[in-house]
């Protein structure tokens, strides 16, 4: 199926639309932020976020950049199988694209690298979990029921048993994200306690009758210390917070101020005081106003509902990665996968911990929502081989495009912590608000990252393109 610009548009388009409608609530608060009287609960998965096209026999899957990450997966096929017995013409279907794991939740992070793997690329599942368009027309529901209803009927495998009762039964590669129905708060709440404190699901989206989506989750704690701060009138108005690596450096990932007490905010502004350093990095609040930096010595816990890897855009967040030195201050070493703290509250200064690699760790994040864990240098790795580089130009008038892309063998797969081949895309164009796009992809395979390459080449250079040599 080819994709279209129109295609990309609307799974970039429904991320942003459905982002929007919700609204995050702590596990302990349900009873008193979620209101109404018919609720449909659904089990949240930590995958990743597909929209499925199908037309005719044929899907493909866009993620929320309007990317193809995945083909010729097993669950794509079996999505396929489910719409034509369905007698469905064309479809843009919702779903979560996850690695099911037996005895405990999926994972974000588990995706990509299954699909870097022949070995687990068939095992990834598909999780529909929303109706987008339907035959052609936008699909209307007065409720989520009714969506379920209808998603329960395409991805349901209809059978009669040895007493001839019709038996319906659902894929483990392709079916409904798991639901309950509710018809008060506290049966919510019971679900809660059963999916989420008792099972460890990641959490819940509730659903009501007014069309208002809440997606609960619980409240985690992690130790972090602060790096720097912004001031008001009233003392503090924001700090950075970090966390740090096994080698000693140090990860900043979030900034806030909420929970703490006009006191405290001027008690800790003036302590702060002391402690300038210098810094190579710099970072300015919304105002327009650079945080002053100090040395790493207060260390609070800080609590939030939930890390984001992602953006809204699909892209992988990054985070600041700082090495401290008592003369120099603090120096920037460049900008690291991470994630963003979304809800975070200060809960109470921890004098009783250090600013050590082990009471403020970089696995309290991890454990939660995994990333990659950049470790150190990579200095005594072997270097990696640039396999192919092909660049491309194309002008029109004053309109600069560039196209290149490149493949490389890490010759750091043995580490455990590196794929073996890695596709790197950049699209420049100078009459873009955001002139420069970037793209990644990795494999196991030489054979599969060069079959990447070529697709991309030949969704991107048509007529007009000169290839670049040199």
């Amino acid at each position: 199926m080819e994709i279209t610009q129109d295609m990309r548009q609307k799974a970039m388009d429904y991320k942003k639309n459905i982002a929007s409608k919700f609204m995050l609530v702590e596990g302990a608060k349900i009873k008193s932020r979620i209101c109404g009287e018919d609720y449909c609960v659904t089990r949240k998965i930590d995958g990743h976020l597909q929209c499925l096209f199908y037309n005719n026999g044929e899907a493909v899957m866009l993620n929320s950049s309007g990317k193809e990450k995945a083909d010729k997966l097993k669950c794509l096929d079996m999505f396929v199988g489910f719409m034509g017995k369905a007698g469905v013409k064309t479809a843009i279907i919702a779903a979560e694209l996850y690695l099911p794991r037996e005895g405990g939740r999926p994972r974000c992070g588990d995706v990509q690298m299954a699909l870097a793997s022949d070995d687990t690329r068939d095992k990834l599942a598909l999780a529909p979990f929303d109706i987008i368009e339907l035959d052609g027309e936008p699909f209307q529901a007065d409720h989520y029921k009714d969506v379920y209803a209808k998603l329960k009927d395409m991805f349901s495998l209809k059978a009669k048993n040895d007493k001839g009762q019709v038996v319906v039964k659902t894929s483990g590669l392709c079916k409904p994200v798991e639901m309950k129905t509710a018809t008060s708060i506290d049966e919510v709440y019971n679900i809660y306690e059963e999916w989420v404190e008792g099972e460890g699901a990641e959490g819940l989206v509730v659903h009501n009758e007014t069309h208002i989506v809440s997606k609960v989750k619980p409240r985690h704690s992690i130790d972090a210390v602060v790096i720097g701060y912004s001031t008001t009138e009233r003392g503090i108005r924001d700090v950075l917070m970090a966390v740090r690596h096994q080698d000693g450096k140090y990860q900043m990932f979030a900034t806030g101020s909420n929970g703490m007490s006009d006191e405290q905010r001027a008690e800790i502004a003036e302590r702060l005081s002391s402690k300038h350093v210098e810094s190579q990095y710099i970072l300015s609040d919304s105002r327009g106003i650079a945080y002053q930096m100090v040395a790493p010595e207060i260390v609070f816990e800080v609590s939030f509902l939930e890390l984001v890897s992602r953006g809204n855009d699909d892209k992988i967040k990054t985070n600041p990665l700082l090495t401290f030195d008592e003369k120099q201050g603090w120096l920037m070493e460049g900008m690291v996968p991470g994630v963003s703290a979304q809800s975070i509250t200060f809960n109470r200064e921890r004098t009783d911990k250090t600013p050590s690699e082990t009471d403020i760790r970089i696995s309290q994040l991890t454990d939660i929502c995994p990333f990659e864990e950049p470790e150190g240098s990579t200095a005594n790795l072997a270097p990696s081989t640039l396999l192919e580089r092909k660049v491309y130009k194309k002008v029109s008038g004053s309109k600069v495009m560039i196209h290149k892309f490149l493949i490389w063998k890490t010759n750091k797969e043995a580490s455990g912590k590196y794929p073996a081949y890695v596709f790197y895309h950049t699209d420049f164009s100078n009459s873009r608000k955001e002139m420069i796009k970037r793209d990644m992809a990795f494999s196991s395979d030489e054979t599969q990252i060069r079959e990447i390459l070529s697709a991309e080449i030949a969704d991107n250079i048509k007529k007009g393109w000169e290839e670049v040599k040199g």
